[in-house]
């Protein structure tokens, strides 16, 4: 019924020529010339009575794009299958002049995924990474808890110092009219934070509750309201509170206040935690030093067509998480040339690592079982209190996209595993402390 074509364009670009033998075009069409006659209403002719000739007259290029349209839909999948291709994105169809000896005509530029043989993973050399929690990272863990868990106590005659938490009323205005956006009742600030316009936490310093002061301040040069950059203000305030900061005396009183026994308690449940972040942390160095190594022992050449694709598609998943991040997207944002060639970087990495992985799993048969994504599960749930959980196992497996994304996260992590059981291996240690200041760079 259809005859199949392939004639390689090269780099993985591939033309398949396809006819349809006029004998479908003829089926088809006489189908379509069926359905048209039964709907069609002309002058002088009951609906379904209307002679062919005159329904071709009238609708002959319609019927033939929709004939053209049907050929298509109907043997667009067996051309693919015939021409032994796999393709990597949609097909571009272009539709041919009809063959000499009759029939229908139609090609389909198709690409697929590069073909590559890997290079022996035993030559591969890379650091692999073991991050180790140490006393001093615990320690600095309960310090920053230290620091955050403050509670105010109201002292009725204090006088306001740096690290007080006032509640304060305040009206601002500019040469003497209010403007949108500068009043507030009821407003808590921490004197020294800087959270206020510059100048405006050290007016407060000293104050007491029930006192009235006029703040006065100049609107930075750069503030992001553009109609008040610039400008002198009055804020007309009232202090209403004079909070004092009370912290932990000792790490016993810290861990009660976290709802922990004790200090111990607290330090063993700040160990198991940053237990599983220097474990991610191994895995991910590990991961950068093994994806590195294949990348480059093992060059891959992209189709631009594919490149293309994911490009569009990788600069749509960016922007939007900009958006849902709160972040405006200008259409210079997107124009810009270290934006575009960021994203393009990116893409020819994935897609790269795509083919490679691939190669990889099929080398070590590598698989991801069931009771590994539900094992999986069971370890996110522990990030919800211990009444959720059951709720959260219910939930995610019912998001069929989420769990194809952990099943190939998990698929990842057994390469990169099989990887480094291949590979020379450094065996490198280092602390989570080094590890995050090496992130924070």
């Amino acid at each position: 019924m259809i005859q199949t074509e392939v004639k390689s364009l090269g780099n993985n670009e591939h033309e398949v020529h396809v006819v349809v033998a006029q004998s479908e075009y003829d089926r088809i069409y006489a189908e379509q010339m069926k359905k048209l006659t039964s709907q069609a209403k002309l002058p002088g002719f009951r609906p379904g009575k209307t002679p062919n000739s005159v329904i071709t007259k009238q609708f002959g290029p319609k019927l033939h794009e929709d004939t053209v349209s049907e050929l298509i839909q109907a043997h667009y999948i067996a051309a693919i299958e015939s021409s032994g291709l796999t393709p990597a994105v949609q097909p571009q169809l272009q539709v041919k002049p009809a063959p000499a000896d009759g029939g229908f005509a139609f090609t389909m530029t198709v690409t697929t995924w590069p073909t590559v043989e890997l290079n022996g993973l035993n030559k591969l050399k890379f650091d692999e990474t073991t991050v180790e929690v140490e006393e001093a990272d615990i320690d600095q863990v309960i310090e920053r808890l230290s620091k955050s868990q403050v509670k105010f106590e109201i002292e009725a005659e204090r006088a306001a110092e740096t690290g007080d938490q006032l509640h304060i009323d305040f009206v601002g205005s500019i040469d003497g009219e209010e403007f949108a956006g500068g009043k507030g009742e009821d407003v808590p600030l921490v004197l020294g934070e800087g959270r206020f316009i510059p100048g405006f936490e050290e007016q407060l310093v000293g104050k007491k509750a029930g006192e009235d002061v006029t703040i006065e301040v100049e609107f930075p040069a750069d503030y992001q309201a553009a109609h008040l950059a610039g400008k002198a203000a009055s804020f007309a305030s009232t202090v209403k509170s004079v909070g004092k900061p009370l912290t932990a005396e000792n790490d016993d009183d810290l861990a009660k206040m976290l709802g922990f026994d004790d200090a111990a308690a607290l330090r063993a449940d700040a160990l198991n935690r940053l237990n599983e972040e220097a474990e991610q942390a191994s895995h991910q160095s590990t991961r950068e030093a093994a994806l590195n190594a294949l990348l480059e022992a093992n060059p891959v050449e992209l189709p631009e067509t594919l490149i293309e694709q994911d490009v569009r598609e990788t600069a749509q998943r960016v922007l939007q998480n900009m958006k849902q991040q709160g972040m405006e997207v200008t259409p210079e944002m997107i124009q810009d040339e270290a934006f575009q060639s960021e994203i393009r970087t990116r893409s020819e990495r994935g897609l790269k690592l795509s083919v490679l992985l691939q190669k990889v799993r099929e080398s070590g048969d590598l698989t991801i079982d069931d009771a590994e994504v539900d094992a999986e599960i069971d370890r996110q749930s522990q990030q919800y209190p211990e009444a959720q959980r059951d709720q959260f196992k219910s939930w995610i497996k019912g998001q069929q996209e989420q769990l194809a994304s952990m099943r190939d996260a998990l698929l990842e992590r057994r390469c990169v595993e099989f990887i480094a059981s291949q590979a020379k291996t450094k065996a490198v240690t280092k602390p989570l402390s080094v590890w995050q200041s090496e992130q924070e760079q």
